[in-house]
C-alpha cells in the first residue's frame, strides 16, 4: 500500500482533516488617536496596485486594539516575538508591566516590567532561539544595556503558590556590550545561523563615521569584533534565504541586499552590497518627518512590507489632526538576469492620518 493510501485511511479513521497553518497578517501600530495608540490588522492581499491606489482620509479598517497612554506625549514601546506584540504602555516607569497581545487568539496577558536599564523603551530587539534580546541604542551618559526575555520556570512548585509555573522574565546578558558610551547602534541583523546577532555602531557626534561592527553569539554569550565598517542599512535587516543576503533600508530611500558577514573573521571592508534601482521612500525629502523613519517588515519568501509616514502637502508641521500621509506597501525582491536587485509585485495603500507623538515611527509586524 502506498504512503498516500495510508494517509487517506488515517484521515478516515480520525475524521480530521490536516490542519492548515493560520493565515498571517500585517499588524500596524499608529499614534493616530488623541488618547493613545491604535493597532490595525491588515490583510496583505487587500493592498492595491500602485497605479490605482488613491489617498483616503483615515485608515480604511477599524483598529483591533487601542491603548490609552498613561502619560500624554511620552509614547509607548512596541516589539514582537513569535505571534505576540509586547507593549510597554509606560516605558519610563519601572512599576508598569508589559502587556502581551497574542495575535493568534486575540487575547491580552500581563508580562514583566521593563528592567531599569531599558527604561525609556526598547530601541533594538531581535528574536533569537527562545529569547527576545533587547538593547538600548543609546543610554544618555551610561553604558549600553543588553537584556534577554524568555519564557521560563518561576520555581513555583507548591499547590498553594499563586504564581504560575511558567512566566516571562528578564535576565541581563552576562557579557556586557563592547560599545562605547557615546556610540549609537545604527543597524543590526540576525545571522542565518539563528543565534548570532550582528550590530554596527556610529559616533553620536559624527553619525556618518562608522565605529565598527560586532557580533554576539547567544549560545556562547560571546562578542566578536569584525572590523571598522558598518552594515549598509538603517535599523534592522532581515535575512532572505532565496536571495542569500540581508535585506534592509538605506537612509537615502533605497533598499539593499547585503552579503552576509562571516561570523568567524575580521574584515577591513564592508560586505558587498547591491542596491535596487527603484526608490521606495523619501521620494520628497522636504516632506520627511525629522524624528521618524520608515519601517520594514519581512513577510518571508523575498516579500516585504514598508511603512512610511510623511508630512501632508500644504499642512503646517505643527498640525496634529490629518497632518500626515501614511504609505503602506508590499513588494517582492529578486535578482534579474544581470544579477541586479529589483522589486516585483509592488502594491500599496495611502491614507491621511493624524499624528500625536512626533518621535514615534509607525511599527509594522508580520505574524
Amino acid at each position: 500500500m502506498s504512503k498516500r493510501q495510508h494517509s487517506h485511511l488515517d484521515g478516515d479513521r480520525t475524521g480530521k482533516r490536516p490542519r492548515r497553518a493560520p493565515k498571517k497578517h500585517l499588524y500596524l501600530v499608529l499614534d493616530d488617536w488623541d488618547t493613545g495608540f491604535s493597532i490595525y490588522k491588515v490583510d496583505a492581499d487587500t493592498l492595491q496596485d500602485t497605479r490605482t491606489s488613491d489617498v483616503q482620509f483615515g485608515f480604511p479598517d477599524p483598529p483591533v486594539l487601542r491603548f490609552p497612554v498613561p502619560v500624554r506625549h511620552l509614547g509607548m514601546s512596541f516589539t514582537a516575538f513569535g505571534n505576540s506584540i509586547f507593549i510597554a504602555t509606560n516605558p519610563h516607569c519601572p512599576q508598569t508591566p508589559i502587556l502581551l497581545y497574542d495575535t493568534e487568539i486575540a487575547g491580552i496577558t500581563i508580562g514583566p516590567s521593563l528592567p531599569r536599564s531599558l527604561l525609556g523603551g526598547i530601541d533594538i530587539s531581535v528574536a533569537a532561539g527562545d529569547a527576545l534580546y533587547a538593547l538600548t541604542s543609546r543610554h544618555a551618559g551610561e553604558q549600553h544595556s543588553f537584556e534577554a526575555m524568555s519564557w521560563a520556570a518561576t520555581g513555583s512548585d507548591e499547590m498553594w503558590d499563586p504564581r504560575p509555573a511558567m512566566d516571562w522574565s528578564w535576565k541581563s546578558v552576562p557579557s556586557p556590550p563592547p560599545f562605547a558610551r557615546d556610540d549609537i547602534i545604527s543597524s543590526y541583523a540576525l545571522h542565518p545561523d539563528g543565534h548570532t546577532i550582528f550590530m554596527s555602531a556610529h559616533d553620536s557626534l559624527y553619525q556618518h563615521v562608522p565605529k565598527g561592527t560586532f557580533s554576539f553569539d547567544t549560545k556562547r554569550s560571546e562578542w566578536r569584533w569584525h572590523g571598522e565598517w558598518a552594515l549598509p542599512f538603517q535599523g534592522q535587516g532581515y535575512y532572505d534565504s532565496e536571495l542569500g543576503a540581508w535585506i534592509g533600508l538605506r537612509k537615502d530611500g533605497y533598499i539593499c541586499a547585503c552579503e552576509v558577514a562571516s561570523r568567524s573573521r575580521e574584515s577591513a571592508v564592508q560586505p558587498y552590497c547591491k542596491i535596487a534601482k527603484e526608490k521606495l521612500f523619501l521620494k520628497v525629502p522636504e516632506r520627511r518627518l525629522a524624528a521618524t523613519r520608515a519601517t520594514l517588515a519581512y513577510m518571508g519568501n523575498s516579500n516585504f512590507c514598508l511603512v512610511d509616514c510623511v508630512q501632508r502637502e500644504g499642512v503646517e508641521p505643527t498640525c496634529v489632526f490629518d497632518c500626515c500621509v501614511l504609505h503602506m506597501s508590499t513588494f517582492g525582491l529578486k535578482y534579474d538576469h544581470r544579477g541586479e536587485l529589483q522589486t516585483t509585485r509592488h502594491c500599496s495603500n495611502s491614507c491621511v492620518v493624524s499624528k500625536h507623538i512626533l518621535s514615534f515611527s509607525p511599527a509594522v509586524f508580520w505574524m
